[in-house]
């Protein structure tokens, strides 16, 4: 189920909305507002695989400024906990890597383009690693012989709760389920469900995909008590139902359970009508709410 997940993680990275979102979210740069992200394209990444870590995973976008001139995107996802002291070298060979591609590809071409270059690192521990390549080298010839290069690093653990809630979009989001624990993150479902609400059916699916590759669970029941999730992905409801199970035997959920088993059923349906709305296929339908086809077709 890992790989599905680190699949999927890319998956969301693919698409121009949360890359935005991302940017403008973490980078706070005044040239991050003159990006066209409605001209955005993804490169192919391909002249890198040779050199990458199997524990990572890569994406360069190519964005247009409105100015005219253009901005590659660097993004490194780095899926393993333990921190690489020599991180900024192996971001500095990748840049030099996509600048070879380039130089390749134009071979007229007199000025190289900006590579921006951002580590999104999703560990548990905190990274320690230095972000300055200047930093990894002994430094007694002087500096002007020394690489001159650093890496923009986005640490999940690193933002507060509070300021994963303001952002109000989907990396906030993306950020809360990740780094939250069972009973931090059961109060703010809610909020979570309006951000998915206005995202782009594109996006809302690749969301659903990311959650269910995180959970890595089957999901046999619709939680009817937590009625505002109608209109969230039945496998993030059923992962919040044995989270919930477990917090009532703590003490901390109380509450009625009559109707459940009509209401399962009807909320199995209503998220049916909802993800079918949004174009999912039928067959991710079937997947994550555990209904038939016979009870699909007849939505």
């Amino acid at each position: 189920m890992k790989d599905s997940y680190d699949k999927s993680y890319k998956e969301l990275f693919s698409h121009p909305q949360i890359l935005k979102e991302l940017l403008t979210s973490c980078v706070r740069s005044p040239w991050v507002d003159e990006l066209d992200f409605t001209r955005a394209s993804k490169v192919d990444t391909s002249f890198v695989t040779l050199s990458r870590n199997k524990a990572e995973s890569d994406l360069i976008w190519r964005i247009p400024l409105r100015s005219g001139s253009e901005v590659y995107l660097y993004i490194l996802i780095e899926f393993q906990s333990t921190v690489d002291r020599f991180m900024a070298l192996r971001m500095l060979r990748y840049t030099v890597e996509l600048y070879g591609s380039l130089i390749k590809a134009r071979p007229a071409m007199k000025n190289l383009p900006a590579v921006f270059p951002i580590l999104l690192y999703n560990g548990d521990g905190r990274w320690t690693a230095p972000e300055n390549m200047a930093d990894l080298v002994d430094q007694r010839i002087g500096l002007d012989y020394i690489p001159r290069f650093r890496y923009f690093k986005i640490a999940e653990n690193e933002f507060s709760r509070e300021r994963l809630l303001s952002l109000k979009n989907l990396i906030g989001a993306l950020f809360l389920v990740e780094t939250s624990s069972r009973d931090q993150l059961v109060p703010v479902l809610q909020e979570i469900v309006e951000i998915l609400q206005q995202e782009q059916p594109e996006v809302y699916q690749a969301f659903v995909r990311w959650l269910y590759g995180l959970f890595s669970q089957p999901v046999p029941d619709w939680v009817t008590e937590l009625s505002q999730l109608r209109e969230v992905p039945a496998m993030l409801a059923t992962t919040i139902k044995k989270w919930e199970q477990e917090l009532l035997q703590q003490g901390l959920f109380q509450g009625k359970r009559e109707g459940k088993l009509e209401g399962k059923l009807e909320g199995k349906l209503e998220t049916a009508r909802k993800l079918k709305e949004k174009g999912m296929p039928l067959q991710e339908i079937a997947e994550v709410t555990g209904l038939t086809f016979e009870d699909l077709q007849d939505l």
